[in-house]
């Protein structure tokens, strides 16, 4: 990898001097009688061409309203004024500013702050989005920042980059886990314990959690350097949500609508993001951003507004099973398949075993008997097949939705307004892996790699040994949903358009191709986590390549990183798409430096289909 130059040595000082550099003369703050600070930096977010949101928090000592200036200015000092006003806020928004400040001008670059009693907040920069034509756009992909796993150095880094125009956050801003849960023993070595330490059920836990985050000084200083467009993914609430529920909202933890509803308010209370239209669904978090005439940018929800319960390989994945009639209990046989059967047949897993190298199934009772008896581990080398009709058979159900209907024709409107106003670029933000992808064959993998995956999820051995048969990848990503993605990548396919999907979730970084029909419709470019581990950690203490084994099973995966915590930065132009996968070194250390893992391009195409992705070569310094 090449090395970006630079260390974490002085640079929140150089921050401090720079975007967050303390405010000079302003209008006057409204008079207050109390103690108060802004602790939580400043940030900006949803831009339009005429408006952008602000953001900060105000920490009093004593309850009651507090009124705060807020300011929008064309200088760094705040005293060339764009506009001004006074904002109250008291304990029902946990004392957070919120302001859609309209009448900017398109493409405009503006500095804002806050002010209250005697106290100044850091100035933040913002910028209104560009009409007409525009040459060149740059934006920092994030996603999944685990307080608990370690240092936000990537918020920093992102901090720090020299041209860029807009953060694109895709969710799991937070995590919901107490100090009992994901990261816990992390977080106790690192010393970055979760607040509350409790897992999030209450509105108080979540804007306790949001609170955390929003100290974290490395996170302030992404927000404070230019406007970010956020959507949630599922741990802003919890684990693996959907419409109904979530696997991490377990009995004895209350209502989920109370939950949801609670983790909702508390999120745009503590987020730069516009509120709901009164009267609006919160759920429904869609929405489109035009960049001049280079680009659109169309954020999905994948998770509350529409999205049927994820099937979960725990128990939606059996092994293979077949009738056995039970008329002779002391020699059962194995039956064909009916629509029905007497009360003596019973449906019991088949075990396989390999025979000059070809798996052939088992059907001598004795044998079956002692394998059912103990079926984590079967005795003289049998093995379970998954049962992948019944798996597939759920997953392609035709009430199984992502997005639902009314959000895929927005999607498809949004796309075909964009090409037809000549935008060379449609960006999709999306939270979950889009591409089909088939799991890694780790049936083989050693010893060492295959009791660190069972510590890290319990039935792991069972599912690396059904991974001999290739198997989706993720069900709670569209892999689950292969009919509502096969209605999308049409969506993309009629656009006839240049589209880039925008993915986080899986704390890896990707270059993928979409497919409709044998056509490339679309790439799809992963961002890693800020500090969540994924499956590629887990197992490389075993000495398994993850990555080499994604890419031997699927072709449409032109290159991915399972290892690295870091984010990606998408340059746009009129003759290409560049995306560069960036890396910090270490996560366990606010030392560190970030590099340069690999870049990918992507030529639009006019007439005819995306062009493909290719490696872009770094240009080497003279």
């Amino acid at each position: 990898m090449a090395s970006r130059g630079w260390t974490r040595r002085g640079a929140l000082a150089a921050l401090t001097a720079g975007v967050a550099a303390a405010c000079g003369r302003r209008p006057e703050a409204p008079r207050y009688m109390g103690v108060l600070s802004f602790r939580h930096g400043v940030a900006s977010g949803d831009p339009q061409s005429d408006r952008v949101v602000i953001w900060t928090r105000v920490t009093p000592e004593r309850e009651g309203t507090v009124p705060v200036r807020w300011i929008v200015a064309r200088n760094r000092h705040l005293t060339n004024v764009v506009q001004t006003g006074v904002f109250e806020t008291d304990a029902r928004r946990d004392y957070t500013v919120k302001v859609d400040v309209a009448g900017l001008r398109p493409g405009a670059a503006y500095f804002y702050g806050f002010s209250a009693g005697d106290q100044e907040s850091p100035t933040g920069q913002t910028k209104a989005l560009p009409t007409g034509r525009l040459e060149k756009l740059s934006v920092a992909v994030a996603s999944c920042a685990s307080f608990s796993h370690g240092f936000f150095n990537a918020y920093e880094a992102i901090a720090r980059e020299k041209d860029l125009d807009l953060v694109i956050h895709l969710g799991d801003y937070i995590y919901e886990y107490g100090l009992e849960g994901f990261g816990g023993d992390r977080a106790v070595a690192l010393g970055r314990l979760p607040q509350p330490e409790v897992e999030c059920l209450s509105l108080n836990d979540y804007r306790q959690r949001h609170a955390q985050y929003k100290a974290e000084p490395e996170l302030q200083a992404a927000h404070a350097r230019c406007p970010w467009i956020c959507a949630w993914d599922d741990h802003e609430i919890a684990n693996n949500d959907w419409s109904g529920g979530a696997q991490n909202h377990n009995q004895g933890e209350g209502d989920w609508t109370a939950r949801k509803r609670a983790a909702l308010q508390a999120y745009f209370e503590w987020m730069p993001i516009r509120d709901p239209a009164q009267g609006g669904a919160w759920e429904s978090l869609r929405r489109s951003f035009q960049f001049g005439d280079l680009a659109t940018l169309l954020m999905l929800e994948t998770r509350l507004s529409a999205r049927s319960r994820p099937l979960d390989y725990a128990t939606d994945l059996q092994p293979y099973s077949t009738p056995w009639d039970f008329t002779n209990p002391e020699a059962p046989r194995a039956i064909s398949p009916a629509a029905s059967y007497p009360p003596n047949v019973r449906i019991l897993p088949v075990p396989y075993e390999e025979v000059n190298g070809q798996l052939q199934p088992v059907f001598d009772w004795p044998r079956v008997k002692a394998a059912i008896e103990s079926p984590s581990n079967p005795p003289g080398g049998l093995k379970w097949a998954p049962d992948r009709r019944r798996l597939d058979a759920a997953r392609n159900a035709l009430d199984r939705r992502m997005i639902g209907t009314e959000q895929e024709q927005w999607l498809a409107r949004e796309l075909a307004g964009s090409v037809e106003r000549d935008r060379v670029w449609q960006l999709v933000g999306n939270q979950v892996l889009m591409a089909p992808l088939w799991a890694p064959d780790l049936h083989n993998a050693p010893q060492a790699a295959v009791q660190a995956a069972e510590a890290a999820q319990p039935g792991a051995r069972q599912l690396m040994q059904f991974t001999r048969w290739p198997l989706p990848f993720d069900l709670d990503s569209w892999d689950g949903y292969p009919k509502d993605r096969a209605r999308v990548l049409d969506v993309f396919k009629r656009a006839n358009g240049n589209v880039i999907v925008l993915t986080g979730d899986s704390h890896a970084a990707w270059a993928n191709e979409l497919n409709a029909d044998n056509m490339r419709v679309a790439v799809e470019l992963g961002a890693t986590s800020i500090t969540s581990p994924g499956i590629g950690d887990v197992l490389q203490a075993g000495g398994v390549n993850v990555g080499e084994l994604i890419k031997a099973r699927n072709s449409n995966v032109k290159w991915t990183d399972q290892l690295h915590r870091g984010y990606l930065k998408l340059t746009l132009d009129r003759r290409r798409a560049l995306a560069e996968f960036m890396t910090v070194s270490t996560i366990a250390s606010k030392d560190y430096t970030v590099a340069r893992a690999v870049g990918y391009q992507v030529q639009p195409a006019p007439t005819s289909a995306l062009g493909p992705l290719t490696p872009a070569i770094e240009k080497q310094k003279s």
